[in-house]
């Protein structure tokens, strides 16, 4: 904890870069960055936006390696899914890992989306510690890892392979289940990359 008494606070603030007003799309007649006012006023506050890491891992490059350290560690967080092949109108293929006991959809159980990070699946580290966490907080949600096509031992069809700029893949699949669970409320998580593509979305 030495740095984070060395440092001031604003050493670890969050800088939030947007695009101007004029350019940002709007949803719902507001734009993201007052969508974020309104429901993250806190990342949204540049005097409360800031991020102390761990003591012992206090840079990113330090945080990357530790999490690759943890990939093959399942105690505590054993996951088990199911898998379904989602195959997208141009052909392509994705694995969907359904976090087991798979609920049955409705107003009351909402479906977590989770988008991994770049080459991510849903036995990384992150996504198996998450779900674990998740499940002790909201037992009845269910929980989709949606892997990027032609990963996780799905074989790449489709001259088309993902990358951070396309939200096609995420938007078809979001309809896709809307259409064949359209009382279940639907929320979007993603790691990294994941992340990334979420917020193009």
């Amino acid at each position: 904890m030495v740095y984070t008494v060395l440092f001031p606070k604003w050493w670890f603030r969050v800088q939030l870069t947007h695009a101007s007003q004029d350019k940002q799309p709007r949803r719902g007649g507001k734009t993201l960055i007052e969508q974020l006012r309104d429901r993250c006023p806190t990342l949204a506050n540049p005097a409360k936006a800031y991020y102390v890491p761990p003591w012992h891992l206090p840079q990113g490059d330090m945080q990357t390696i530790y999490l690759y350290t943890q990939h093959f560690k399942p105690a505590g967080c054993a996951i088990e899914y199911e898998r379904d092949i989602f195959e997208f109108a141009d052909g392509g293929k994705a694995g969907i890992d359904w976090a087991l006991p798979r609920q049955d959809g409705g107003p009351t159980t909402p479906l977590i989306i989770l988008v991994p990070g770049i080459g991510g699946t849903s036995y990384d580290y992150y996504a198996r510690s998450f779900i674990h966490s998740l499940r002790k907080q909201l037992p009845e949600c269910q929980v989709a890892v949606l892997q990027s096509r032609g990963c996780n031992g799905v074989e790449l069809v489709t001259p088309k392979a993902f990358h951070g700029g396309l939200t096609d893949d995420l938007r078809e699949f979001v309809e896709h289940i809307a259409k064949r669970l359209p009382d279940t409320p639907l929320i979007g998580i993603g790691f990294s990359l994941g992340a990334n593509i979420l917020t193009k979305y």
